[in-house]
């Protein structure tokens, strides 16, 4: 459920503070922290693994989705900086699923994210 929320809270200060203000470095600043939340997530769902239900697996898939944009998008970086700027299919496709990932996998992740922590935290709220 946090990793949602932060993620909600991501795109509330990407579309109202950051791109108004043009600041590049706190928007991946932001896109960063949420994608650590994201493996928080996968982690935590992860080590319930054993309770298994559906919460469990809505929860480690949206974890998956939110952190899987980060990720490419840094080791795509951290490529690019290695080739000294000479772009290679491998760096194309991972900045490409980065972008592509932050548009619609991480929407979906942090859907998926607020789905399971509120049905487990309604869960907790009724025993």
């Amino acid at each position: 459920m946090i990793a949602g929320l932060i993620g909600v809270l991501y795109f509330v200060l990407l579309t109202l503070i950051f791109s108004i203000q043009d600041m590049e470095l706190a928007a991946e600043i932001a896109f960063g922290i949420v994608t650590i939340v994201g493996l928080i997530a996968v982690w935590d769902n992860f080590r319930d693994r054993n309770n298994s239900t559906w919460k469990t697996w809505t929860g480690l898939v949206g974890g998956l989705l939110i952190a899987v944009p980060g990720i490419c998008l840094l080791v795509g970086n951290l490529v690019l900086l290695a080739v000294d700027g000479n772009p290679s299919t491998m760096v194309n496709t991972l900045l490409s699923v980065a972008g592509i990932g932050a548009i619609f996998l991480l929407p979906i992740g942090i859907i998926m994210c607020l789905i399971a922590g509120f049905n487990r935290f309604y869960a907790a709220l009724k025993v």
